[in-house]
C-alpha cells in the first residue's frame, strides 16, 4: 500500500504541481460580502464555505442530513435537515453554498423551490455537482451502494445517489420552473482524485482530464457542474 501511495503521489506531484483552484470556492468568494445570510447546505461536520471568503464576517446557517453537522465549526448555526423541507422563513438568506448535494435529491425541484423560497430579491444559488456524463459519474449510478462503501472505505457511509438534475438540460429546467435566473453555468475537468488508489485507474483518469479540457467542444464531459443562479430582485413600481 505504501508504495502505491508512493507512485500515486509522485504522479500527481509531476502532473499537477500547483494546487488547482476549487471553482465553487472560486464563485463564493467572488459574491461573498461581510454581512450576507449564508445557508450552507449539505455542510456536514467540516466542509464548507472558502476560508479564503469572509465567512468570519458573515452568519452562516450550516445544515445537513448527518447529525455530525453539528460538530461544524464554520458555522454560526447548525441543524439536521433536508433541503426540501426547509424550516427558515421566506426570503431569509443572501447566498446559498451547495457542494456535492443536488446529486442525492430524490425530488430536486421540491428542494430547488425551498431553495428560491428561503433566497432575498436577487440572492444567489451556488451549486456545484457531478456531471452524468462522465465516466465517474457513470460508474457511480450503475453500481451499487455496497461498491461505493467498499470504494470509499475508510470515509463513512455513503448517501444514496440520484442523479435526477445532474445534466447542463435538467438544471436549465429545474431553475426556470423554480424561478431562479440562470447567470452562468460552467463544466470543470480536475485531477482524478478520486482514482489515487489505483495508480494506473488514476494515469487514466490524468489522460481524460487533459484531453477534455483541450478544446470547448469536449465540456458536455467535463465531470463538474458549477451553478450559478439568482433569484428575480425586487422591480421598482
Amino acid at each position: 500500500m505504501g508504495s502505491k501511495q508512493s507512485i500515486v503521489s509522485r504522479l500527481t506531484a509531476h502532473f499537477y504541481p500547483c494546487r488547482q483552484p476549487d471553482p465553487l470556492d472560486t464563485a463564493f468568494c467572488a459574491y461573498a460580502k461581510p454581512g450576507m445570510r449564508v445557508l450552507d447546505a449539505g455542510c456536514g461536520a467540516a466542509r464548507g464555505c472558502s476560508r479564503e471568503s469572509p465567512w468570519k464576517e458573515m452568519f452562516i446557517v450550516g445544515i445537513d442530513k448527518d447529525p455530525a453537522v453539528y460538530a461544524n465549526p464554520f458555522c454560526n448555526q447548525n441543524l439536521v435537515c433536508g433541503v426540501s423541507n426547509l424550516p427558515f422563513s421566506d426570503a431569509s438568506f443572501d447566498l446559498i453554498h451547495c457542494r456535492w448535494v443536488i446529486e442525492h435529491l430524490a425530488d430536486p425541484l421540491s428542494a430547488f423551490r425551498e431553495f428560491t423560497r428561503v433566497l432575498k430579491p436577487g440572492g444567489r444559488l451556488l451549486a456545484l455537482t457531478p456531471n452524468i456524463f462522465h465516466y465517474a459519474t457513470i460508474s457511480a449510478w450503475l453500481t451499487p451502494q455496497c461498491f461505493h462503501r467498499w470504494w470509499r472505505c475508510g470515509e463513512g457511509e455513503p448517501f444514496p445517489t440520484y442523479y435526477r438534475a445532474n445534466s447542463v438540460y435538467k438544471l436549465r429546467r429545474l431553475c426556470a420552473e423554480a424561478g431562479l435566473h440562470i447567470q452562468n453555468m460552467e463544466l470543470f475537468e480536475g485531477p482524478p482524485h478520486y482514482l489515487v488508489r489505483h495508480w494506473p485507474l488514476f494515469l487514466c483518469g490524468v489522460l481524460y482530464e487533459r484531453v477534455v479540457n483541450s478544446t470547448p467542444l469536449l465540456k458536455l464531459i467535463r465531470q463538474r457542474i458549477l451553478l450559478n443562479a439568482i433569484t428575480p430582485p425586487l422591480t421598482k413600481s
